[in-house]
């Protein structure tokens, strides 16, 4: 889970990346320094289970940059759960146009997909964006998104009973206590949902458009005179 702040290193976020390509690492962690001193890249690794495994008490990286494609053949469904489990958010960070893969790593958690051709600074400010609990809103995340056409089907087991809790009208807090994750996680689950329809141009700003989605997609039944009184969002993502 992760609860507050972001942790930092001497202020700076805690970023790892999983890649089996030493050069690109080694590339990124000093064009990273020059164009963010406050984003250090602290851990690399050619595998998730090595990562993981050479923390040896370390605090959790904030974000791990993850490749779909690792030389162990692992999948990108249990390397995202692996390091989602352990603390960490997860941006998918790869080559070409994999979005079944892709997909599979955002069903499983991961907060967005880039391409490795993307400018040093755009890294840099996806990182910081989904540190801050966003979920990365690339053209590679809603391209990912777009592989298929039920967009219940895209959202992970937990994402589903947020939804539904939360539609069905129970405050943000009360989710969190339902299901045992801090209101920030709650939140944040909140906010990665609203980023997939919008994604499908099927936008839930509210919790009565959430609640339409949710009956559109068969995860609530309708039922009258809707989702039980509940206040009001102060604002979205809440």
């Amino acid at each position: 889970m992760h609860e507050g702040d972001p942790g930092t290193v001497g202020g700076a976020l805690r970023l790892a990346a999983v890649d089996d390509h030493p050069a690109l690492l080694a590339g990124l962690r000093v064009e990273l320094a020059d164009v963010d001193p406050g984003l250090r890249l602290t851990r690399t690794a050619a595998t998730v289970s090595g990562l993981l495994a050479g923390a040896d008490g370390e605090p959790v990286p904030d974000v791990v940059l993850l490749d779909l494609r690792l030389g162990d053949g692992s999948r990108p469904r249990d390397n995202v759960t692996a390091l989602v489990d352990a603390g960490c958010r997860v941006v998918v960070y790869t080559e070409g146009r994999q979005h079944d893969a892709a997909l599979e790593a955002l069903q499983a958690g991961a907060q967005g997909v880039l391409l490795k051709d993307r400018p040093v600074a755009t890294v840099a400010e996806a990182v910081r964006a989904v540190a801050a609990g966003e979920t990365l809103a690339s053209a590679e995340t809603a391209a990912a998104l777009q592989v298929d056409a039920d967009l219940a089907d895209h959202l992970s087991p937990q994402e589903r009973r947020v939804l539904e809790l939360y539609a069905g009208g129970m405050p943000a807090r009360s989710v969190a206590l339902r299901l045992g994750v801090t209101l920030e996680t709650a939140k944040s689950y909140l906010k990665r949902i609203r980023a997939k329809y919008a994604a499908l141009d099927r936008p839930a700003y509210t919790r009565m458009e959430l609640y339409r989605r949710a009956v559109e997609d068969g995860v609530l039944r309708p039922h009258e005179p809707g989702p039980r009184a509940a206040p009001p969002d102060p604002a979205p993502g809440g």
